[in-house]
């Protein structure tokens, strides 16, 4: 007859070891293959691509792993609050080639607190604090249950545009400010890259993440200055470029010839 220890020991044999889920997915990284590993909040996402066009069928949550390959595009994190208006959180994915890199922007507005950890290099993007907790300041803009981002992918306060005003270096508002730094608030708020990325990442959503980047609250007045020529925009919304998208890599506010993503 065989022993209760013994037993233990046959199931134990018999049983196979559960796979880390975790370590699983982002042992799949690779040179030509991104990848995430969600955790915390799980709450809805698209995918956008390389227009900031929302991509069909797209529709996912912030669990698990998700396979990016060589996607290069974006992430918006929550539900769409409006049809013709996204203010959501954006996590921008460039994984492979010259540019790699990753980066949580605000640039449209804030929907849910996102820290994306480089698991090879342990560097951050984004943060983990509620910004409606700890701003100090309100919301100047809601849109359901995010805020609009007044500086918007433009970088311009469109009632302070002049002849004169910097396109993308205007700083963030008070609301915004505390993250400047960590996640884009600004087109030129270049902190919060991870360049030259292992392409194993860990995302976290929401304030019970591990992750508070020291970055955070460090580029409030703006990182640029103001010249001649591009770095100007005429007071008249039509002078404004209609052919660029908000994209950045590796510490670069790049600019590509396709469409506005608002």
């Amino acid at each position: 007859m065989r022993s209760a220890y013994s037993t233990l020991l046959f199931l134990a044999a018999a049983t196979p070891l559960l796979a880390d889920e975790q370590s699983d997915c982002l042992a799949q990284a690779s040179s030509t293959n991104g990848v995430i590993y969600w955790s915390g909040d799980e709450v809805p996402l698209n995918k956008a691509d390389s227009t900031g066009a929302i991509m069909p069928g797209s529709n996912g949550t912030t669990a698990g792993c998700m396979q990016l390959g060589q996607w290069d595009g974006q992430v918006r994190i929550g539900e769409q609050p409006d049809p013709t208006i996204d203010s959501r959180t954006i996590l921008e994915t460039n994984p492979v080639g010259e540019w790699a890199s990753y980066d949580i922007s605000y640039i449209l507005g804030y929907s849910h607190s996102v820290t994306c950890q480089d698991t090879v290099q342990q560097t951050l993007t984004g943060d983990n604090r509620s910004l409606w907790n700890v701003s100090g300041a309100s919301c100047d803009a809601k849109n359901g249950y995010t805020c609009v981002n007044p500086v918007g992918p433009w970088g311009v306060h469109e009632h302070e545009m002049s002849e004169t005003s910097c396109w993308n270096c205007n700083p963030p508002n008070a609301f915004f400010a505390p993250v400047a730094g960590a996640a884009y608030t600004f087109p030129d708020d270049n902190g919060s890259v991870i360049s030259k990325s292992s392409n194993a990442m860990h995302c976290c959503v929401g304030t019970n993440c591990p992750w508070t980047n020291s970055k955070a609250g460090t580029t409030k007045a703006g990182t640029c200055t103001c010249n001649s020529g591009a770095d100007k925009r005429d007071a008249d919304p039509q002078t404004k470029p209609k052919s660029k998208r908000h994209l950045h890599s590796h510490g670069i506010h790049k600019h590509r010839g396709l469409s506005d993503i608002v």
